[in-house]
């Protein structure tokens, strides 16, 4: 083929491999720095493609002046200094045209054109060098050969950039190989079709000899070496970085892809309902739970839907009235709003099943985040506590608290409308008897039938609570009269009608008190207490079970109530004292022992006398440990006494009930450290006679111990001479009431005779109370009386042992 054989004969062969290694080279060069400026952004693109251009361009004109200085056409030739320049010129920017193209282009044809185009740079170099050439003569062309130059020079460029702009290294080595091949075919077939036989050798000045060319092409080859290798490690640094990128991006999409399972994971499995709005008001992101707790059917997708959306679907999902939908909307809408922006949070009840507290809080960016929790079990339990609070645990009336607040309720209408209210107070009628025989089960049983009975009879202005124990209160609205009975004759009914279940069978019965708002007083505590009052009357009085507050009948029995309530205080606080009565012998006047009186200053009452408030305390129960206080005091006192007198105590019928009054008794002895023989008990037939044979039998256990026991007041009440036969007293006291009269009146005189008889004839001394004349003295003696005491023997108060003496007695 003429192209081969001109390719073997014509040309110097070691250059001509110089041409082919350039231009290898730098087209392995040109593909590196391409890939580079593919991938690098901005200004960075633009200084990679110029470099690429460089290394591309140089390599085309070097490629080119090597394979011409290879060329032996016969004669030496010279080359033209200002078009050699710009052959080179030519390279370089339609090279860096065709790199820019391929660079920006996005599809494989904007690849290929980018190649084609440095196809055509290397075309136009070729000839723009060729015509440097400084020969004379006639050049001829073969236009076949021509053509076939610049086709194969553009259709291997497009391939070689379509190749190497891949990422894979055999890319990279493809699209160099190619371009080289581009590189070399158009120039050896562009100088097979120039025939140079009819030319001769021509010199002219400013042309540059083989020479200075050769140090040209020698420094753009050490140029295009250095450009190749820093193609190769700006490749290895972009693979490397790209892996890096790759394994980064997974890494991330991993990690992604964990949070999302996370995140999925939380959304699904918690127990909010969660829902992410946009500034718009849409709905972004949520999970299952948020259509749940609003009601929504969670086949619906709300993505997307605006909140408004949202709260209507809520509203059909309870059923909402669809006639009143837009008003229930537009209030709901209302009471969020400024939730919404500010963040806040609201409880919404759709019923007694579904409570829930949704949450707004605000991103930052008018988007905003709706927390739902359900907290129907919570709110269960708050109106539970809420109820425990107003409500009795045992019956579910309500209890004192609430009873507060419906009197104080009742007052506001009552004050605005007119009319009255009844204040009651109920009290079961044997009630402690049930607990104690039937036990506390049954005792629950009775109240919580009572509180029933009493729930069903109220109506419209009524209203019952339990205050504690058996004790109920209720109040009612009224303004006549009949009205307020015709309540009262309910309440007496259910308390009258009987209980029974499989192990009970209960009358129960009650006393029913009544104070009325304004007339018996104008706060709770004064009309309650009214009512407590008139309750405890009818409790007294059998055969009535209801009573009205009356301020004089009533009176009476607070002031036993408040000194009922003072002599605990005084219990508590230690505000008794003792005074001490001395006893002498009639005969000889000497001091026989002292009776402790117990003795109270009541708080703004001053000194209140024993027979006055001696019948209170055994009434309210405070008897026992007053009677505990009296009897270890008195003892502690006369065990320190210089002389070992007698001490007399008085024991109530209360105290003689208890069996533990034995104990009590030796326990004291014990503690104090008094002899028994100098104790004596003094108690009254009246405390006997109530159960007489237990009375007696502690008696005994007592006179056992070694102390004196002493019947009190005889000559009054019973006087019974059974009890005297049935108990051996060792002492008989004389009441002083037959003492005033025993000078002057002989029926007085012969009852003191007559019991005085009685004692010498039974063994058993008499003492004889309320001495307090000569005269009376006198007739005790006479009579053969044993001991007396009264103010003419010694004033009760504290002994004073310097100035003790003794009263004489004259025959």
């Amino acid at each position: 083929m003429p192209i081969i054989d001109f390719f073997f004969k014509a040309h110097e062969p070691g250059l001509i491999l110089l041409a082919a290694t350039i231009c290898l080279i730098s087209s392995y060069a040109c593909i590196g720095l391409l890939r580079h400026a593919q991938r690098s952004k901005d200004h960075m693109r633009m200084v990679w493609t110029g470099v690429a251009a460089l290394a591309v361009g140089f390599g085309i004109w070097a490629t080119h002046f090597v394979a011409v200085l290879a060329f032996r056409p016969g004669f030496t030739l010279d080359y033209d200094l200002g078009l050699t320049a710009l052959s080179m010129l030519i390279a370089i920017l339609v090279c860096g045209a065709g790199i820019a193209v391929a660079v920006r282009g996005t599809s494989v044809w904007d690849h290929v054109l980018g190649g084609a185009v440095v196809g055509v740079a290397i075309s136009s170099m070729h000839y723009a060098g060729i015509a440097a050439l400084i020969m004379g003569g006639n050049l001829q062309w073969n236009p076949g050969l021509v053509a076939v130059s610049i086709l194969s020079g553009i259709v291997l460029g497009g391939l070689a950039f379509r190749t190497g702009m891949g990422r894979s290294l055999r890319g990279l080595f493809g699209g160099a190989f190619l371009l080289t091949g581009a590189i070399c075919a158009m120039h050896f077939t562009a100088m097979a079709a120039a025939d140079f036989s009819l030319c001769f050798p021509l010199s002219a000045n400013g042309s540059v000899d083989g020479f200075w060319l050769s140090v040209a092409l020698a420094f753009i080859s050490v140029l295009l070496l250095a450009l190749a290798l820093g193609s190769t490690m700006l490749d290895e640094a972009d693979r490397r970085r790209t892996e890096r990128e790759r394994d980064r991006q997974l890494r991330d999409a991993r990690r992604l892809s964990e949070v999302s399972t996370r995140l999925e994971l939380a959304l699904t499995n918690m127990a909010q309902g969660l829902g992410l709005f946009d500034a718009n008001g849409t709905l972004q992101l949520y999970n299952q739970r948020f259509p749940n707790l609003l009601g929504i059917d969670s086949a619906q997708d709300l993505t997307g839907i605006t909140f408004p959306q949202v709260c209507r679907k809520t509203l059909q999902g309870v059923d909402a009235d669809f006639q009143d939908i837009d008003v229930r909307l537009a209030e709901i809408l209302d009471s969020h709003e400024s939730l919404i922006r500010h963040g806040g949070e609201i409880v919404h009840k759709f019923s007694e099943d579904r409570v829930v507290q949704i949450s707004h809080n605000p991103v930052g960016d008018g988007s905003w985040v709706t927390t739902i929790d359900d907290i129907t079990e919570r709110h269960r339990s708050e109106r539970a506590i809420a109820h425990l609070a107003r409500h009795d645990g045992l019956t579910g009336l309500p209890n004192r608290a609430r009873f507060n607040e419906a009197f104080e309720w009742s007052l506001s209408k009552v004050r605005e409308n007119g009319g009255k209210i009844a204040v009651v107070a109920i009290d079961l009628d044997h009630f402690k008897e049930v607990n104690d025989s039937h036990g506390h089960a049954a005792g629950d049983l009775v109240l919580k039938t009572i509180a029933s009975r009493f729930n069903a009879l109220l109506r419209e202005g009524e209203m019952m609570a339990r205050l504690g124990g058996d004790e109920f209160a209720a109040l009612k609205e009224f303004t006549s009269m009949d009205a307020l009975r015709e309540f009262l004759t309910r309440l007496e009914e259910a308390l009258a009608l009987r209980i029974e279940n499989d192990a009970l069978t209960v009358s129960s019965g009650g006393s029913i008190g009544v104070a009325v708002y304004p007339d018996d007083g104008v706060d709770l505590s004064k009309l309650l207490s009214n009512a407590d009052l008139a309750m405890y009357r009818a409790k007294a009085e059998y055969d009535r079970a209801i009573c009205y507050y009356e301020q004089d009948m009533d009176e009476h029995a607070r002031h036993r109530r408040d000194m009922a309530r003072d002599l605990w205080t005084a219990v508590e606080q230690g505000g008794f004292y003792l005074a001490y009565q001395v006893q002498r012998s009639v005969s000889t006047g000497k001091v026989t022992g002292y009776e402790v009186l117990l003795r109270w200053k009541r708080p703004g009452h001053g000194d209140v006398s024993p027979a006055e408030f001696i019948p209170v305390a055994e009434e309210c129960g405070a008897i026992n440990a007053i009677g505990l206080w009296v009897l270890r005091t008195a003892c502690e006192d006369a065990a320190s006494w210089p002389e070992p007198y007698k001490i007399a105590v008085n024991v109530s019928g209360i105290q003689l009930a208890q069996v533990d009054l034995i104990d009590t008794v030796r326990n004291t002895l014990l503690v104090t450290g008094l002899t028994p023989d100098r104790l004596e008990l003094e108690v009254t037939e009246t405390a006997i006679i109530g159960d007489k044979q237990r009375a007696l039998h502690i008696l005994r256990q007592i006179k056992a111990m070694g102390v004196s026991i002493a019947i009190d007041d005889f000559g009054t009440g019973y006087s019974s001479l059974d009890t005297l036969r049935s108990f051996p007293f060792d002492k008989i006291k004389l009441d002083r009431s037959f003492m005033s009269e025993v000078e002057s009146n002989e029926q007085s005189k012969a009852i003191v005779r007559a019991i005085l008889a009685l004692g010498h004839s039974l063994s058993v001394p008499v003492l004889a109370e309320g001495v307090e004349t000569h005269e009376q003295l006198d007739v005790l003696r006479k009579e053969g009386c044993t001991e007396a005491q009264g103010f003419l023997l010694g004033r009760p108060g504290a002994i004073d042992w310097d100035d003790l003496l003794e009263v004489g007695v004259s025959a």
